[in-house]
């Protein structure tokens, strides 16, 4: 199951948000909170424990564009895609609270790119697989970053990368794939890469 995040709720708001394509509200290490999907289905789902957990209230839920709202006090406001799932769009309600569990993001694409232009990492967010019971729904969503960035660290020890986006926001994300860490190994401070990784999300609700 899996999960993710969303800054452009106001457009949500007004309808208009395009099934869970968000642009980036931070999906590092650790936060609440990756475009080579071959490179995702060839990498085992980590087992990692939480790394954060953030507690809000539904308070969107539309209908037209299977998507859900979350409205997290402090927080960028969160939305995720029920396409795939449509039956959880009728469970939910409008004022449930929510808890969300996040699990530490990995790399599943890193390509070095001379010369290239800096982007916002943006990121995509949907409901993998969920559970219902009397009074409480249970599901997973799982978040995919992706966008061109600048390598600010790097640390062999952990296999940690640290990249930096148009943005200026910084994140940290472990590199654990064998060939993926090959790449890794060969990134300098400054250089630019096309990096995707994923993040998973275990999501509650209640009354």
């Amino acid at each position: 199951m899996r999960f993710l995040s969303n800054p452009v709720v106001a457009a949500g708001r007004g309808c208009v948000l395009l099934a869970a394509t968000i642009a980036l509200s931070g999906g590092v290490m650790p936060a609440w909170g990756a475009d080579d999907t071959n490179a995702s289905a060839t990498q085992a789902v980590p087992s990692g424990a939480s790394v954060d957990t953030q507690h809000g209230t539904i308070s969107l839920i539309d209908q037209k564009n299977a998507l859900i709202v979350v409205t997290v006090p402090g927080h960028d406001d969160l939305s995720f895609s029920a396409k795939d799932h449509r039956d959880v769009l009728d469970i939910v309600k409008v004022g449930d609270k929510l808890t969300a569990s996040y699990m530490e993001p990995y790399v599943t694409g890193l390509t070095p790119l001379k010369g290239a232009s800096l982007t916002r990492l943006t990121h995509t967010a949907k409901v993998t697989e969920h559970t219902a019971g009397a009074d409480q729904v249970s599901f997973h969503v799982l978040r995919v970053f992706s966008g061109v960035a600048e390598v600010t660290g790097v640390d062999h020890k952990l296999n940690l990368l640290t990249v930096e986006d148009k943005s200026g926001t910084a994140r940290s994300v472990r590199v654990s794939r064998p060939d993926l860490v090959e790449v890794m190994q060969t990134l300098k401070h400054h250089s630019r890469v096309r990096i995707t990784y994923e993040s998973e999300m275990a999501v509650s609700t209640s009354r």
